[in-house]
């Protein structure tokens, strides 16, 4: 670790204000031994988290940040836009909205976009739930392969509410379903008396995928706005695969006919 903090220390050297730096600016700013900083330079440079230009010699990002900043860019454009619109969606249904990503056979909330209705349910950003019992993490389960999803579900299946898949088979036809109609739904699942509507979105640029949904109270909410939720999300989700260039359809292919 004391390397990693070392490279890292170098590396905030580098400003707007400072793009390329000499050996010595290095030194000065850091305050490491000659040796050292010769030996931390060398190594970024190697790696290709900084360049060194052939006749200054001086050092500046190399194309690996470059190229780590265009993808934390794009991450960060895929949820705010997803963000915007769905505060929209929030606006007019008066539900809470949440968008989250996998991690395993997990979900993690990002972002929370509060309802205007009295009885709000709202999870805080970093909790964990099994993506199994959420109407977002099954939507981005559904896109990904069953070897995939085999590979992230542990082999002794999670205990779940009697409303989500009791086995791995039942889950299998619950995605199978959401991949065929594109509608994604949770009853008294993760969170008794909760029912929520999410589809997942993946940018085209970077395959990088997020899981959106809107929850409300199963008891308080009529047939007709759950099925306007259901509308307000199903039109949110074409304009945004349109604006991402999400490859949908291609995932739905190759997972049809067994080649992801």
């Amino acid at each position: 670790m004391s390397a990693l903090t070392n490279a890292i220390e170098i590396l905030r050297c580098f400003s707007s204000a400072r793009p390329d730096l000499s050996f010595a600016d290095v030194m000065a700013l850091t305050g490491k031994p000659k040796s050292s900083t010769s030996r931390l330079l060398r190594s970024l440079r190697d790696c290709g988290l900084l360049e060194q230009d052939p006749h200054t010699r001086r050092y500046r990002p190399g194309l690996l940040t470059f190229e780590l900043g265009r993808l934390h860019r794009a991450h960060d454009d895929l949820i705010s836009m997803a963000e915007r619109e769905l505060r929209e969606v929030c606006a007019r249904t008066g539900h809470t909205g949440y968008i989250a990503v996998l991690d395993g056979y997990e979900q993690v909330v990002l972002r929370i976009v509060p309802g205007s209705n009295p009885l709000r349910v709202v999870n805080p950003p970093g909790q964990r739930t099994p993506a199994l019992a959420t109407s977002n993490g099954r939507a981005m389960l559904a896109r990904l392969s069953d070897d995939d999803i085999r590979a992230r579900v542990p082999a002794t299946y999670p205990k779940l509410p009697r409303n989500s898949p009791q086995n791995f088979k039942q889950l299998i036809t619950r995605l199978d379903e959401i991949r065929r109609t594109g509608v994604s739904e949770a009853a008294d699942e993760s969170i008794e008396g909760v029912g929520s509507q999410g589809f997942a979105l993946k940018s085209g640029e970077t395959g990088e995928m997020i899981g959106i949904a809107v929850s409300y109270s199963v008891q308080a909410t009529t047939a007709a706005e759950r099925a306007n939720v259901r509308r307000e999300l199903a039109a949110m989700a074409a304009k945004l695969r349109r604006l991402t260039g999400d490859p949908l359809d291609q995932d739905t292919a190759r997972i049809q006919t067994g080649t992801r």
